[in-house]
Formats: structure tokens, C-alpha cells, sequence
């Protein structure tokens, strides 16, 4: 139940399968509202004051130009194999001169360079496309880069001969975990609404993480999903705490991005006190 005086505090999610484990349960809170978006809406979510803190994709911490902390109470990330985040070719990757990149993602994009910049040497030109349109078209086209659970519930693995999961590479490549998405919001926010968010997000996580079968259960065929594949993708293949390996790993993500010219300036990363 809203108090008096208190401020609605409101939390922009993803609708994914791998964000139900941060989220699920919060909607029934007081004082709370979800509000729903792709990755790549939330950042301007959180720029226009539609939203006070935003499960946001991580490359927009540093393209959006106000002041903004992390609140590391939860992430998206993977130390490995993402099942959900991959560039899926009819041609070698080293040959790749275009991809059609899901335009729901900013990070995955940003990776998708890096990655094949690093291991091939190429540059491919990047084109936006909406991949729920393609899922109804006759021809896919070449390469195309899927994220979320379009991945899994597509027709990639008939179209695809050759697939690349995004997070796996960038472990073979740094040894840490990727960041695809984290809590930020920003930086001026009340300390009312920063301390309310954190104990609200933490606690959730936590409780969510003790009752991991009932939100597959809850959740999975709703998003066509496989009950049994769902269940070992949320806890083999997602991470959610935020740890100091996470942050070495965003501050490498970053540094690679600007030096491929992804990033005009790279930012520090600042979190909100709590």
C-alpha cells in the first residue's frame, strides 16, 4: 500500500523470459508501477522522466547524456553460452559484409562488432531490421543477429547453418562475464526512491532465486518456451548479481566500443549510494 506522501516508484522491465527472475512478483507491491518496454526503448524511458530506474541495456549508460548511476542490485549477464543473443549466418562468419541487427538491442549490437572485429578482422556494414516481421517473411536474409526470445521460439536453427552465440565469444575472448543489461537511473534521483528501489530489487531477486521452478512454471509456455529448457537457461546460462567481475567487464565492453568508434567518450561508471 502507497503511504501518504510517497512517491510512486516507477521500474522500466523487459517483458523476456531471462528478466522474470528480477521482476516477477514486484507488480503486486505498493507504490510500484512496471512499466514494460524492448531493451532498446528504456534508456529514452529514463532520459524523458517516463520511468526513475530501468533495466536498460548497458552500451545506453554511456550514450545517454545525463548524469546516470547503476544500481547493482541485479543484472542480465552470462559468463558463457547466452542461448538468447546470437548472429546467425548462411555464410562463414569471416566473410560476413552485412548483418541485419534486431533493432530491440543497442548492447548487442555494439558487442556483435567487437566480437567479429576481434576474431575476423571485419567490419560489417549493420542494418536494422525487426526480426517479428522477418519470422513471417519467405526470405531471411543472409546473416541477421536475434535477441531475446525470439531466438528460441524463431526458425533460426532450420534457416542457419551457422550460428554464434554472442556471449560465448566474448568469454572465449576476455574470460569474464557479459553485461547485456543493469539497473540505472539517474543520478539525481530522490534517496527516497534510490533506497526503496534497492530493497525492493534485491529482496525480490533473492526471493525469485529460492523459488526458481514456480516462475518457469509461471512463465515459460506463456513465452514459448520449453518448461525444462527454460528452467536450465535461467539458472546455467543467465546471471543476475552483480559482482566485481561484472563491472571489470563493463569497463572493458566500454573500452573496446569507443576504441572501435561505438562510443564518442567513455564515462566512469557511478553508482548510487545506498
Amino acid at each position: 500500500m502507497l503511504q501518504a506522501n510517497q512517491q510512486i516508484l516507477r521500474l522500466g522491465v523487459v517483458n523476456f523470459l531471462n528478466a522474470t527472475p528480477l521482476i516477477d512478483g514486484i507488480a503486486s507491491i505498493g507504490g510500484i508501477e512496471l512499466v514494460p518496454k524492448v531493451p532498446s526503448d528504456l534508456v529514452g524511458c529514463v532520459d524523458r522522466n517516463n520511468v526513475d530506474i530501468a533495466l536498460a541495456s548497458s552500451i545506453d549508460y554511456q550514450r545517454c547524456d545525463e548524469a546516470l548511476s547503476i544500481l547493482p542490485v541485479g543484472v542480465l549477464s552470462s559468463e558463457g553460452e547466452t542461448l538468447t543473443v546470437r548472429l546467425c549466418s548462411k555464410k562463414p562468419f569471416a566473410s560476413i559484409t552485412e548483418v541485419h541487427c534486431d533493432t530491440d538491442s543497442h548492447t548487442s549490437i555494439a558487442l556483435l562488432q567487437i566480437i567479429l572485429y576481434n576474431e575476423y578482422g571485419i567490419t560489417p556494414t549493420i542494418t536494422s531490421c525487426d526480426v517479428r516481421v522477418l519470422r513471417e517473411s519467405k526470405e531471411w536474409p543472409d546473416t541477421v543477429l536475434m535477441i531475446g526470445d525470439k531466438v528460441v521460439t524463431s526458425a533460426n536453427n532450420t534457416e542457419y547453418p551457422l550460428q554464434l552465440d554472442l556471449g560465448e565469444a566474448w568469454f572465449a575472448q576476455t574470460k569474464l562475464p557479459f553485461v547485456f543489461a543493469m539497473w540505472f537511473g539517474k543520478t539525481c534521483l530522490p534517496a527516497e526512491l534510490v533506497r526503496r528501489a534497492s530493497m525492493v530489487l534485491d529482496r525480490q531477486r533473492r526471493y525469485n532465486a529460492q523459488r526458481i521452478e514456480q516462475v518457469v512454471s509461471e512463465h515459460a509456455g506463456a513465452k514459448g518456451w520449453d518448461t525444462k529448457f527454460a528452467y536450465r537457461y535461467l539458472t546455467e546460462h543467465i546471471e543476475y548479481f552483480f559482482t566485481e567481475k561484472h563491472e571489470e567487464s563493463l569497463e572493458l565492453f566500454f573500452a573496446q566500443a569507443h576504441a572501435r568508434g561505438l562510443l564518442e567518450k567513455v564515462k566512469p561508471l557511478t553508482f548510487f549510494e545506498m
